[in-house]
């Protein structure tokens, strides 16, 4: 049976590219929001956990990295499928090891981000928009929050527009969920994406951001109720 979110739901790297596409991109977007396969979320596990474990170990265990590909090299993969997973999260953990030049936390300590965090809530849509780590720090005695967000697939690299609307949503999320660990504060609100390799620093134009984020979500709500499984 196919699964079905019968209520507005879409994660925060989704959106982004939602904000940025055409109709047609758009519309699959949402098809796949609605009726998610099930190997979405699941794809980069392995790569995802390595990731946000090494950046919680202050950049300094390189070994987590190299004893999950490790792992992964040791796996005999039952279909053609699940081999092409285990390539992809080799190849993800491989190319982020190469940007490790170009990730400056600036000063902040990362945490492992939950693996249950609560959705934020916009104009009637649920935004996935789960940190893989966060980031914390103190500046003049005010505690300053803010997180990681990775991006995988290799056939939809984030540009510098896309990465920062996803660095606005993150903001607007520590905003709500966060208020409690510090004062979000932008440049700890980064996109680290394998697939164009690239490093995007948190967004300084938030409010013009939020704002075609928000008319994304009407849209989105409007149009849910009518889009119907291909």
């Amino acid at each position: 049976m196919t699964k079905q979110r019968s209520e507005p739901r879409i994660s925060v790297n989704k959106l982004a590219q939602y904000i940025t596409s055409r109709a047609a991109r758009q519309n699959q977007i949402l098809q796949n929001a609605k009726f998610p396969p099930d190997y979405i979320t699941s794809y980069y596990r392995e790569a995802a956990e390595a990731i946000a474990r090494f950046l919680a170990s202050e950049m300094i265990d390189t070994a987590i990295l190299e004893g999950t590909i490790k792992s992964l090299n040791q796996t005999v993969p039952a279909t053609v499928y699940e081999t092409r997973r285990v390539a992809g999260n080799i190849d993800a953990i491989e190319t982020f090891a190469a940007m490790l030049d170009d990730i400056d936390l600036k000063g902040a300590a990362a945490q492992l981000g939950s693996q249950i965090a609560p959705h934020l809530p916009l104009q009637g849509v649920s935004i996935s928009v789960r940190h893989e780590v966060t980031l914390h720090s103190t500046a003049k005695g005010t505690p300053l929050i803010g997180g990681v967000k990775l991006h995988f697939p290799t056939t939809e690299p984030l540009d510098d527009e896309q990465a920062g609307y996803v660095s606005a949503i993150m903001q607007s999320f520590c905003d709500t969920h966060l208020w409690k660990h510090g004062t979000t504060y932008a440049p700890h609100c980064m996109v680290v994406d394998m697939a164009s390799k690239q490093v995007y620093p948190g967004a300084k134009s938030v409010i013009r951001r939020m704002k075609d984020v928000k008319s994304a979500c009407d849209q989105i709500a409007s149009l849910w109720p009518s889009i119907t499984k291909l």
